[in-house]
């Protein structure tokens, strides 16, 4: 069965949809010594739609989105009349199948796929409207698509929208580890508590995912003041990533397709598919889908 990651903080800027693209594409593209390949599904659980834009050519994102094969079709059951005043909760709970609604990026010579689930603006109706009936069919959509996606994917990455309440509430509900991006910012530290005290608060019952912290944007030499003050912190030193996302312009050259770390012929490129390549081997490790 296959590790769900919910990539989420509460603060903007940090770059959750980055680390979402780089981490994903390299999970499913590097063969690390003595593992297996893999396949990878993002999910893209924001109705800004950035990693949506990220990985797929503006025409290929409208004939999807034009074919219902976004995450919308997962929540609600028609999407037409949508209204931004009331939630549609679904009459079924029975959410549309995976193979008809997913999308192959990328399928590597040694095995390993990358597919997508693209969402669409449309879901900002789900996060802005107000249910007049109990949102527990949409929610019972969502938990039984993911766990059709656990079966056919090693590693399922959920770049989610931190505001609306479903959102939130599905993704980490169904969610083994919570991925942390921390951009080193003012108010780092209390972004942090906040995230943390959301995921505890979130808890069905005694079971939660486990919340692991990543620092992005970091200086390429030397550690941040803010970066030793939050490892240092005994509430949070057990949560931080040995490794760090430096500070590298190639990790925001992916857009409609194109630009991938191995593709990037820019200076420094280099450096950085090195860089994402040691982060994605530690967390893989860090949430059992590799030893």
């Amino acid at each position: 069965m296959g590790q769900v990651v919910t990539v989420m903080n509460m603060k903007g800027g940090v770059g959750k949809t980055t680390v979402s693209m780089q981490l994903g594409s390299m999970a499913a593209s590097v063969i690390y010594p003595k593992t297996a390949p893999r396949k990878v599904l993002l999910i893209d659980y924001d109705p800004q739609f950035n990693l949506s834009q990220a990985l797929l050519p503006p025409k290929r994102y409208f004939e999807l989105e034009a074919e219902k094969k976004t995450i919308l079709q997962v929540l609600v059951e028609d999407d037409v009349g949508l209204d931004p005043y009331h939630l549609q909760v679904p009459g079924n709970e029975n959410p549309p199948k995976l193979a008809d609604i997913k999308t192959n990026i990328l399928t590597f010579k040694n095995g390993g796929i990358l597919d997508l689930i693209p969402s669409t603006l449309d879901l900002m109706y789900v996060a802005l409207g107000q249910a007049n009936a109990s949102t527990k069919p949409m929610e019972a959509r969502f938990d039984k698509f993911i766990q059709e996606c656990r079966k056919e994917y090693d590693l399922i990455i959920i770049d989610c929208h931190p505001a609306g309440s479903v959102f939130t509430k599905t993704s980490l509900r169904n969610s083994d580890h919570v991925l942390i991006p921390v951009a080193l910012q003012r108010y780092a530290l209390r972004g942090i508590g906040l995230m943390m005290t959301f995921i505890e608060a979130k808890k069905q019952g005694a079971k939660g995912p486990s919340p692991h912290i990543l620092f992005n944007l970091t200086s390429r030499s030397g550690i941040a003041k803010e970066e030793s003050q939050i490892r240092e912190n005994k509430k949070y030193e057990a949560f931080c990533m040995q490794n760090t996302l430096k500070r590298y312009s190639a990790f925001n050259e992916l857009d409609g397709g194109k630009g991938y770390l191995w593709q990037n012929k820019k200076s420094y490129s280099t450096e950085a598919w090195r860089n994402a390549s040691i982060v994605t081997k530690e967390f893989l490790i860090r949430i059992g889908v590799i030893k």
